[in-house]
Formats: structure tokens, sequence, C-alpha cells
């Protein structure tokens, strides 16, 4: 089995790294933590210095402050969605993109006539094409449902070689 861990070759250190790795290294003495601890109202004189030197956890907020934020978030995005809508929907109809939406919209249909009048035959083939469609359509539906049915988990794990 190969080792896992690649070993870096490294230059021998010279003076500048190891005047840096000294001063940035930094710990307060103890005398001074424990200053700073009977400053405290209600420290307890018993916590050690490991205890000390380790950060406290973040306080999280409550359940029901978590909710507001989230809804007020909510409410926030969707105002502005609304307020974009009506900005776009004007400067839209300033420019007529209501009138180049629905000829894009027809364009297919155009283009289905024109070919249909240039060769008549290809009226069978986008028809073969639309049934191959609609077949591949339910199969996928029922693919889908059988996997949401039969309890599949999408848990892949990556292996690497």
């Amino acid at each position: 089995m190969q080792d896992e861990h690649v070993h870096i070759q490294r230059e021998p250190d010279d003076s500048f790294d190891r005047i840096l790795r000294s001063e940035l290294r930094w710990e307060a003495p103890p005398e001074l933590t424990s200053c700073l601890l009977a400053l405290v109202p209600g420290a307890d004189a018993s916590v050690t210095l490991q205890h000390a030197a380790q950060p406290a956890a973040p306080p999280r907020p409550q359940g029901w402050y978590a909710t507001v934020v989230f809804v007020l978030t909510a409410v926030a995005i969707g105002l502005s969605m609304a307020v974009a809508w009506q900005f776009y929907s004007a400067v839209g109809a300033q420019f007529g993109l209501g009138e180049m939406w629905s000829q894009l919209q027809a364009a297919p249909a155009i283009g289905l006539q024109r070919l249909y009048d240039m060769l008549p035959a290809s009226r069978y083939l986008i028809a073969l094409l639309i049934a191959v469609r609609d077949q591949l359509h339910w199969l996928l539906v029922t693919a889908v449902l059988w996997l949401a049915l039969d309890g599949w988990s999408p848990n892949v794990t990556l292996r690497r070689t």
C-alpha cells in the first residue's frame, strides 16, 4: 500500500524563519490571565489556564428570533422581486418586449409550417419525433416514481483511485 501522505522537501530553516516563528507564537503569561480573570465579576477562581485559553462558543440565537429573521428576510426578498417585476414590466412595455415575446412564441409554428410547405414528407418525421418524445416522457415519469416509491437515497460515495 502506498503512503497517502506526501512529504514536502524543505530547505533548512534560516535565521529569518526562526525569528518569525518565535515572534508569531505568543502566549499570555499566567499572571496576566489570572489578573484578567479576577477582574470579571462572578468568575470561577478554579478556572484553569487551559480552559481560559479555549475560546467560548458563540451564543446561539433563540428559536423565535431565528424565525422572525427568516420571515423578515423572506418578506424582503419577495418585496424586492415584486418591485423588480414592476420595473422590468414597465421597461419591457416601453421597448416592445411583449410583441417580441409573442413573436418568439409563434416562431416554432411558423417554422414548422414553412418546413411542411417545402418538404411535405417532413410531417411524418415530425410526427414520429413527437411520438418518441411522448414515450420518453412517460418512461422518465415511471423511473422517477419507481425511485421515489422504492426508497432510493442519493447517497453517493466517491472513491479515490
